[in-house]
């Protein structure tokens, strides 16, 4: 039997991974605005469609009411994994492009500035690429398994062409996701990829090397997608 001493001990190692999962993504990627995301999720779930013509002042009431409703619903990221806040994946994609921290075609985070300039120097003739975060409480994270992806639109109608998805991890063991590509991050190698590190252990060769193979990937992810749509 399992004493409760070992059940501790269990727990609070996988507390840590989680944490150290949940930070690597957050230093690599950004996250979405949080609070934002919560009340747009919220009123896609509760809020009726109605005709009724509202003051400013009912109207910002109710804005008010929102907010407050949602903080309690989804008051950590298991409750948006409950069956009865289900968001299928085109909407929860569609909350996610609506709380971005930034320019999606200016990534202010060094990891995914880096891999988008990458991705963009082949598409950047003909197409615009975006970058989104799904990090920081969202449906498409934590139900459909998504931290990121980059999306290409035609430059001349704006029209969306394709999108890959990507699910990074520091896990190595992990060799399955939902997502279109898998990006593994050793964390013994973690301090190579950023430069503001107070040890100072960025290894540029090995950046350069590391986001040519990930880029490689997702821009094979978007020509695939592609031809799917197009079939």
């Amino acid at each position: 039997m399992i004493n409760s001493s070992t059940l501790n001990r269990i727990e609070n190692s996988r507390k840590g991974y989680e944490n150290t999962g949940a930070t690597l993504e957050r230093e690599f990627l950004g996250t979405i605005k949080a609070n934002e995301y919560k009340t747009l999720a919220y009123a896609t779930l509760h809020e009726k469609a109605t005709t009724e013509k509202l003051s400013t002042e009912q109207e910002f009431v109710n804005m008010l009411k929102l907010r407050e409703a949602a903080q309690k619903e989804f008051t950590d990221t298991l409750s948006l994994a409950n069956k009865d806040n289900y968001i299928n994946f085109k909407k929860s994609m569609d909350l996610v492009e609506q709380c971005q921290p930034g320019d999606p075609e200016n990534p202010s985070h060094f990891f995914s500035k880096a891999l988008y300039n990458y991705i963009k120097n082949r598409f950047e003739d003909d197409y615009t690429l975006k970058f989104f975060t799904a990090v920081g409480g969202t449906h498409l994270d934590v139900v459909h398994k998504i931290d990121f992806y980059f999306k290409l639109y035609a430059k001349e109608t704006g029209e969306e062409q394709t999108y890959a998805t990507v699910d990074i991890t520091g896990r190595n063991s992990k060799d399955k996701t939902r997502a279109n590509v898998l990006l593994n991050i050793d964390p013994e190698e973690k301090d190579k990829y950023d430069p503001s590190q107070i040890n100072n252990n960025f290894d540029k060769e090995f950046f350069t090397k590391k986001i040519a193979e990930f880029g490689e990937d997702i821009i094979q992810a978007l020509i695939e997608n592609y031809k799917t749509k197009a079939e």
